[in-house]
């Protein structure tokens, strides 16, 4: 397989700086967005013959991926959880994390996610679309804990952007027994990153 480019390297460096607060950010936008996604007025002016609406960024290829991902790191069948399909999971992470990215970092993003998916070929013969639940999850497996960096940061970047699509839906946090940030509730003002009080 070939190397990874820097800019598939920069934006898996810049996924794995998400944190807390750019997350709760990420979400309360991410909700903002699919409520407008679900008002039909992020549709495309043509549509994209087999893309879901509200889906701008990604390539049918990529939405796949995606998609295998989801399936696989967060399965609820069977669980409390809301199922994908019930939620915009792939139109929040289209609008408002991958729209959002700078275009170098998302070049090297949709770089990395056709890397990723032909990862499995070597191993199992097959791309990581077409592999069964067992063989796909153990592949991620193989990757996130694998010698190469690159293999570790885009196994553990991928399914960080899946999770952070999934869990930016307001619906997902029930199941958890949470009901959103306690800032907005109690009506406490940003701080931005100001130290805490000694």
């Amino acid at each position: 397989m070939s190397e990874l480019t820097p800019a598939t390297l920069d934006a898996l460096a810049q996924i794995r700086r998400m944190g807390r607060r750019d997350f709760l950010r990420f979400g309360a936008t991410a909700a903002g967005l699919a409520a407008v996604a679900a008002t039909g007025l992020l549709a495309p002016m043509t549509a994209r013959a087999a893309l879901p609406p509200g889906i701008k960024v990604m390539s049918e290829g990529e939405l796949e991926v995606f998609q295998r991902l989801l399936a696989v790191m967060l399965p609820t069948e069977g669980s409390a959880l809301v199922p994908p399909a019930q939620i915009p999971v792939m139109q929040t992470l289209d609008a408002a994390l991958l729209a959002t990215m700078e275009p170098h970092i998302l070049q090297g993003l949709k770089g990395g996610v056709g890397y990723f998916n032909e990862g499995p070929m070597a191993g199992y013969g097959k791309r990581f679309t077409e592999l069964s639940d067992a063989d796909a999850g153990r592949f991620c497996d193989e990757w996130a804990n694998a010698a190469e960096a690159p293999h570790r940061a885009l196994a553990m970047g991928l399914k960080k952007l899946v999770g952070l699509a999934y869990w930016a839906n307001p619906p997902t946090w029930a199941p958890l027994g949470y009901d959103g940030p306690v800032s907005r509730k109690w009506g406490l003002k940003p701080l931005g990153n100001a130290p805490m009080p000694q």
